[in-house]
């Protein structure tokens, strides 16, 4: 104890360095003297005078010896090479192996001093200068039992500091990044993956992770269970990215590539089976892996994976550009593209003008909304069609497929119970209308705006679709009731598309095309008829000048009509129809 109170102003690991220090200088002292070249007449004159001689007679005790001072030499080692890691500025907290081990180190150079001491003495009896001898054997093994549990600390806090090293490594790359191809390298691929692959599901064959260079691409992050409704999404996402336009936004479809990572943390037989059978659904690109993989920690902490499907959206550089676009992607689907969180914002607003006008002429559709269902909003002047509209909805609401998609759909024929809010609705829409084709700043919600105008004028009736306040579909009676008529025809699509909304819409749009394309018209009370302002039509197929002729703007798409009567007389009104753009007078 005097020598630990001695060298108390000392670390640890000086400590044992110095008691060290000290018996090396006799043992290195003897150990020379024992191997004095025999010509080297003052060498073992000294041998001579300090009985090294004696060695000879006690070989097994001098190997006994050696074996502790090996043992010590590699505790002291082992002790300093853990302060030497303590000094690195690791958080124990990451590290706990050598929390551990800074704990234990204290007792090892307790243990190392009262060695070292244990050796110094034992010279004696090894010279034959006494007969007092310790049991090196014990200590021997003591000190080995130390050392046991210092390498396996080291061992362990090398291995977690080796982690932590590639971790902060992986993690710079993913808050700098540069590449795409580097940052999924970063989140999946161990260092010793120099040639990374996945597997193609159109083509079911491994590909180079290269394909994704230069590409935005939607990670698709999940478990195996219960993830059958993110595939009918993503599917429904991957057809749309195939179909016309083939540009929105500046942005090309084709540049926009899906890749599942599943992440799984036992790779038994089942999820294996399970991997398999889910990787055969996906006609996009799946991570093949069983092992952990090596970016698991930043999926869970930078991507906020929370055992929950997400689908992050990354642009070529590598940066997240959408930490989560799932709630967007199953809101909007792929008009949501290209998945910004703008564009959700943007897609929100949208249809502002249309709740607003809704909720003063009927405040109870609030309720409705608020509900987040399904909702048929729909009007007309035919009264046929509307009970029939009415009739094939109550068909679809009841049908036990609605039921197994967990699916809920209301419906509001507008002015059924009130005709008066009709006429009230229509004018703040004109109004409204009117206010934004007079500003040179074009509003983006103009285009809805005329779409519900000329719809207005379509016989039989109008209809629009909304999940909650998101509108889904904008559509003119007949082929709308046709679609609503032929729901046995379309059913199964429900369960095997993303939701209710996309398998109306698409076979919608196969539906429409069975009808004749009319001219677009939209009329217009008290418009301010000395601006007459070049419309375009509002058709997306379509966008040609609408046609002013008196103070009547038509659009027939390109083709030959005649021109709609204009009412006249009572306010000044407007009617807009298209053709090429020409100006005519009365």
């Amino acid at each position: 104890m005097s020598i630990l109170d001695q060298l108390r102003s000392y670390t640890w690991d000086a400590k044992a360095i110095i008691v060290l220090a000290a018996l090396a200088l006799e043992y290195g002292n003897f150990w020379h003297l024992v191997q004095v070249p025999s010509g080297d007449n003052l060498g073992r004159s000294l041998a001579q005078m300090n009985r090294v001689h004696i060695v000879e007679r006690n070989r097994q005790a001098v190997a006994d010896y050696n074996s502790l001072v090996k043992n010590l030499l590699i505790a002291v080692e082992c002790i300093t090479e853990l302060e030497r890691l303590s000094t690195k500025g690791y958080d124990l907290r990451d590290v706990p192996a050598l929390a551990e081990a800074m704990q234990e180190i204290p007792v090892a150079v307790y243990w190392a001093i009262v060695t070292t001491v244990v050796c110094a003495d034992h010279f004696d009896f090894l010279l034959g200068e006494s007969d007092d001898r310790y049991e090196i054997a014990n200590f021997d093994d003591k000190l080995s039992a130390v050392i046991s549990k210092l390498k396996a600390n080291l061992t362990r806090s090398r291995k977690k500091i080796g982690e932590l090293e590639d971790y902060w490594r992986r993690k710079k790359l993913l808050q700098t990044p540069t590449e795409i191809v580097e940052v999924l390298k970063v989140l999946i691929y161990h260092n010793e993956v120099h040639e990374p692959y996945v597997y193609d599901g159109l083509t079911r064959q491994m590909v180079s992770i290269e394909v994704f260079r230069k590409k935005h691409v939607l990670l698709f992050i999940s478990g195996l269970d219960s993830i059958r409704d993110e595939v009918r999404l993503l599917q429904s996402i991957y057809e749309g990215l195939l179909e016309d336009p083939k540009e929105v936004k500046g942005y090309k479809k084709e540049d926009f590539k899906i890749l599942w990572v599943p992440i799984v943390d036992d790779w038994n037989i089942l999820h294996k089976a399970e991997y398999d059978n889910l990787k055969l659904e996906m006609p996009w690109y799946v991570v093949e892996y069983f092992y952990p993989l090596a970016g698991i920690r930043l999926i869970r902490e930078d991507l906020n994976y929370k055992n929950k499907p997400i689908i992050p959206v990354l642009n070529p550089q590598g940066r997240v550009v959408n930490y989560n676009a799932m709630h967007m992607i199953f809101v909007w689907g792929i008009d949501a593209f290209p998945f910004r969180p703008s564009d959700d914002d943007v897609l929100t607003q949208k249809w502002n003008w249309f709740w607003s006008e809704m909720k003063k002429v009927n405040p109870k559709l609030q309720d409705l909304i608020k509900a987040d269902n399904f909702i048929f909003i729909y009007g007309g002047i035919d009264k046929k069609w509307m009970l029939e509209f009415t009739q094939a909805v109550e068909k679809i609401k009841r049908h036990e497929i609605i039921k197994k998609a967990d699916a809920v759909i209301e419906q509001y024929p507008f002015g059924r119970e009130d005709h008066k809010i009709v006429p009230h609705f229509w004018i703040g829409i004109e109004s409204l209308f009117a206010n934004m084709i007079q500003k040179t700043h074009k509003d983006p919600t103009i285009d809805e705006i005329k779409s519900l105008l000329c719809l207005k004028q379509h016989q039989p009736g109008w209809v629009m679709l909304s999940k909650g306040s998101n509108v889904k579909l904008l559509g003119s009676g007949d082929p709308m009731l046709a679609t609503t008529a032929d729901f046995e025809i379309w059913k199964e699509k429900v369960l095997e598309k993303a939701g209710f909304d996309v398998a109306f819409k698409e076979y919608y749009d196969h539906k429409r095309r069975n009808y004749p394309q009319e001219c677009s018209h939209m009329q217009l009370a008290n418009y301010p008829t000395d601006i007459l302002h070049p419309i375009n039509c509002p058709d997306p197929n379509c966008g040609r000048s609408m046609e002013i002729a008196s103070v009547s703007y038509k659009c027939c798409h390109g083709q030959t009509h005649n021109m709609v009567d204009v009412p006249k007389g009572g306010n000044t009104k407007t009617s807009f129809a298209s053709k090429p753009t020409k100006l005519k007078s009365n």
